[in-house]
């Protein structure tokens, strides 16, 4: 190389090092005055902004308000449990769905087809709404895996209005 090109590198290097020398000197500096609570507030936001509420944009409000429903988490929780199948048939259906079958005090069908296929887990306590009925409605309780202890398979019972108790359920071990 060239003597010239050595004299701008080496002319460049001392600049970037009287640079450096010198930023650093500015951070001592400031961080020293930083330890003195009149020129505090002037080097840090955080001492400018305290006890200053802080609004950078207007607030959104969502259209719609947010609704918590445990429904879903408790669904997806108990999609893991063992489930058992019971069948309620109706002797002689009405269309008009009056007549509910309630799992844990849940609405889950009705008996527009005549029956109501459920799947239950292990405490579940099954009833069957009937209190919009007028005339006596009949109800036989069908398990088809015999794997249940309670209620038992072919229960039959009879209701006029009222909610009928089928019972809690409980699984044979």
């Amino acid at each position: 190389m060239r003597k010239s090109a050595w004299r701008k590198i080496r002319y460049g290097e001392v600049i970037l090092l009287k640079l450096s020398v010198f930023f650093i000197g500015v951070l001592v500096v400031s961080q020293a005055l930083l330890f003195r609570d009149n020129v505090r507030p002037y080097l840090s936001r955080v001492d400018m902004f305290e006890g200053v509420q802080i609004s950078f944009q207007m607030p959104q409000y969502a259209s719609v308000p947010l609704k918590i429903s445990e429904s879903t988490e408790a669904g997806r929780l108990q999609s893991l449990r063992n489930s058992k199948v019971i069948i309620i048939r109706m002797i002689r259906p009405v269309s008009d769905g009056n007549i509910f079958v309630t799992v844990n005090g849940k609405v889950i069908d009705d008996f527009r087809k005549g029956e109501v296929k459920l799947s239950v887990y292990e405490g579940d306590y099954v009833e069957i709404d009937a209190g919009m009925q007028k005339e006596t409605a009949q109800f036989i309780v069908n398990i088809p895996s015999n794997s249940l202890s309670s209620p038992i398979d072919g229960l039959a019972v009879e209701s006029k209005g009222g909610i009928v108790p089928i019972g809690k359920v409980k699984f044979k071990n």
